[in-house]
């Protein structure tokens, strides 16, 4: 007869070729492809029930298949909050309903308008597409200076696209809808004619159309008179200015380069404080430069630059203090407003300090006014419920329109919903089917349904798998009593939760060491032993190829961390499963019922060998004696190996956890090498006490096997 340790060696030294056999059974093949293709499906834990041929192949899969009449008890482990510690699935010390329980799917997560990484990254975007339409202003206004001067023709002039939209947006005039006979005769008419084109037409743009034609020196037959340039110095330096005013929405510094030059340009001309300050450009210049809010009047400038600073009772000290007197130290007028004699406005370092200022402080104004709304935005995005109310709240919805680089007058509502309900993973989709890839980034910002309903977010993972690999981290790293270190667990957790809602790509994920540690020491494995390219093989491969290189681990924990991932092949984010069991779930059930599968017809032969395999693969779950008083074929285990008798059982469940804690040490059993010690001594004790024909082991599988009733119910209303 072989012994049984013999029995257990010879399937647990190639457990996965073992499993790899068994798999290929027609039977077990055709329960397998039946849940696979069905699962999916079922959206309900009513109508899980319901089907018997799933419901009896997945409480099989985690060991339960003698509670498969308890419907009402297994509806109320499933309906489990895992994040509760008081949770029906939660309290009971067997922790096989929790692994049930954690293998489905019954909440769709918290539907959120926005995590806050799409937040931020609106906010990026916004960002970027202010820096973007800077940097578009100046190439556009570069290429236009080197362009301008060769233009010889009206049609040369049109003909251009980026000349004409330029001069177009100029002089807000629209470039889409444009017309070459109108333009054509709006630049070739005579402004001095009061009968010409430009001056009578009835068009509401004729005010801007009269300066576009005085911004060119066209003839009435759309050429140039001989030595008569497109545009002169004035006319092109004009048209530059008002580009760079008017195009961007605040000032960019191709327009603050060209206040600079046009204050240094004017400053030495200066002849007294009402010239600079009639100056609208060079009056806002300084205001700028010197921290003035735009609102100060022009008086009060006028009365900070004639302060005379060595009177302790000047208007500029008395009324505003340093920010006055600087402003007044930069200027020498004297009190009536007038220069001394051969003084300028200005010497040399006070205008090259004044526009040093100025350049650091153009925007400054603008940075808080978004600082402002980016609060707001913050603030206000999580309150929308639905692209319906997203729209209707102006500021949000202009502000989301500008990140994008939409113009609200430009693209109606009715197309940006469309694209806020489109499913990205749907290439039929109204956003996928555009060729402007913004539209594909904004539906990916937000998490609005078909509906336009806020909805879940796209995660890396689901929110329940988010939670349950953050509590099996926290049972891992305080299990045996480590209490002390609870408060790091704690926080690695905090960290792993919050990061999850920010990784899109499982380059980003394995990019992050602390994550891929913290996955790989929540399911038991050293993480310290496990080299970044080793991970980086795991998430290129493919679970559905059975030669895939994690599909040849002989560690199936791997496969089951990929599986709780929602990346497709190329490693972004997909929608996660709808229904009961997901991806995650479904591998876990699959691979169960096969290992449940294994250890039954190794039963058959060796009910010791089933006991021993059975006992190693639920150590990872064995945290208290409790884990064990509360399942009767790990309690058989413990009493075969330390030769206790079965009426230990009766004893007060209390004694019996102490029996358990003074033989038996989890922790070290924890190391590899000491658990084989173990299981070979309770092979060699289990040989010695049933060397009879018939095995009492089969029994031991059951919800209650040799546990009197009444232990079982103090276990199952102890608090872990």
């Amino acid at each position: 007869m072989i012994s049984t340790y013999l029995s257990y060696d010879l399937v647990n030294r190639d457990i996965k070729g073992s499993l790899d056999r068994l798999s290929t059974s027609r039977q077990i093949a055709r329960e397998r492809d039946y849940y696979d293709a069905n699962i999916g499906k079922v959206t309900s834990v009513e109508d899980f029930l319901k089907d018997y041929r799933l419901y009896s192949y997945a409480m099989k899969a985690h060991g339960l298949e003698d509670m498969t009449y308890a419907k009402a008890f297994m509806r109320k482990v499933l309906e489990s909050d895992l994040s509760d510690d008081n949770s029906f699935a939660n309290k009971l010390t067997d922790q096989r309903y929790r692994q049930f329980a954690s293998s489905f799917q019954l909440s769709s997560g918290t539907a959120v308008v926005q995590t806050s990484r799409q937040i931020d990254a609106v906010i990026d975007t916004f960002k970027k597409t202010k820096e973007s339409e800077a940097e578009s202003v100046a190439v556009e206004t570069e290429y236009y200076k080197a362009k301008i001067g060769a233009v010889t023709s009206v049609d040369q002039l049109l003909g251009d696209e980026r000349l004409r939209n330029y001069v177009l947006k100029t002089f807000e005039l629209d470039t889409k809808y444009w017309s070459r006979d109108h333009l054509t005769q709006v630049l070739t008419s005579d402004l001095d004619d009061p009968a010409s084109y430009v001056n009578t037409t009835t068009a509401s743009d004729r005010y801007q159309l009269q300066a576009l034609t005085a911004s060119f020196n066209f003839n009435a037959a759309g050429t140039l008179d001989s030595g008569v340039a497109v545009q002169d110095a004035d006319q092109i330096s004009a048209v530059i200015s008002n580009y760079a005013y008017y195009v961007p929405d605040r000032t960019v510094p191709t327009e603050a380069n060209l206040n600079r030059d046009y204050f240094e340009s004017r400053i030495g001309s200066i002849a007294d404080v009402d010239d600079l300050v009639d100056d609208s450009r060079m009056l806002n210049y300084i205001k700028t430069a010197f921290g003035l809010e735009d609102v100060t009047l022009k008086s009060t400038i006028r009365n900070i630059l004639t302060s005379d600073l060595g009177d302790p009772n000047n208007y500029a000290t008395t009324f505003g203090g340093a920010d006055y007197e600087a402003l007044a130290a930069a200027f020498n007028f004297q009190m009536d407003g007038t220069l001394a004699g051969g003084t300028t406005a200005q010497t040399a370092g006070q205008t090259a300090q004044t526009s040093a200022q100025y350049m650091v402080r153009y925007d400054d104004a603008q940075e808080a006014k978004d600082a402002e709304l980016f609060e707001y935005y913050r603030s206000h995005i999580g309150s929308m419920d639905s692209v319906e109310e997203l729209q209707s709240t102006t500021t949000l919805y202009d502000f989301v329109l500008a990140a994008f680089g939409f113009d609200a007058d430009d693209v109606r509502s009715s197309v940006i919903q469309q694209v806020l309900t489109s499913d990205l993973s749907d290439p039929d989709s109204f956003a996928n089917q555009q060729k402007d890839d913004r539209y594909r980034e904004l539906a990916a910002a937000f998490n609005f349904g078909a509906d336009g309903q806020k909805s879940t977010p796209r995660l890396a993972q689901s929110e329940g798998v988010i939670k349950q690999t953050a509590k099996d981290y926290i049972i891992v790293k305080t299990r045996f009593g480590k209490d002390d270190q609870r408060d790091a667990a704690n926080k690695e957790a905090q960290y792993y939760a919050a990061q999850m809602q920010n990784v899109t790509t499982a380059k980003e994920f394995l990019a992050d060491r602390r994550l891929v540690d913290f996955v790989l020491d929540a399911n038991g494995i050293e993480s310290e032993k496990v080299t970044d390219d080793f991970m980086a093989q795991v998430f290129a491969s493919d679970l559905d190829d059975p030669k895939s290189f994690v599909n040849q681990l002989g560690d199936h924990r791997y496969a089951q961390i990929l599986a709780s991932f929602n990346f497709d092949g190329k490693g972004e984010i997909v929608a996660a499963e709808s229904g009961i069991q997901g991806r995650y779930g479904r591998e876990m059930t699959d691979y169960l019922y096969l290992r449940q599968t294994l250890e039954e017809q190794v039963g058959e032969d060796s009910g010791g060998a089933r006991l021993a395999l059975y006992f190693k693969r639920m150590l990872p779950e064995i945290n208290t004696p409790y884990d064990i008083l509360g399942d009767t074929a790990l309690l058989e285990v413990f009493r075969t190996a330390f030769s206790l008798p079965s009426e230990m059982s009766a004893m007060d469940i209390e004694k019996q956890a102490g029996i358990i804690e003074k033989n038996l040490d989890l922790e070290k059993l924890q190391d590899p090498t000491e658990l084989e010690k173990f299981i070979s001594r309770f092979t060699s004790m289990y040989d010695l006490e049933n060397n009879t024909s018939q095995d009492p082991v089969l029994g031991l599988f059951s919800a209650s096997g040799t546990i009197s009733a009444e232990t079982l119910l103090s276990i199952a209303q102890l608090k872990r």
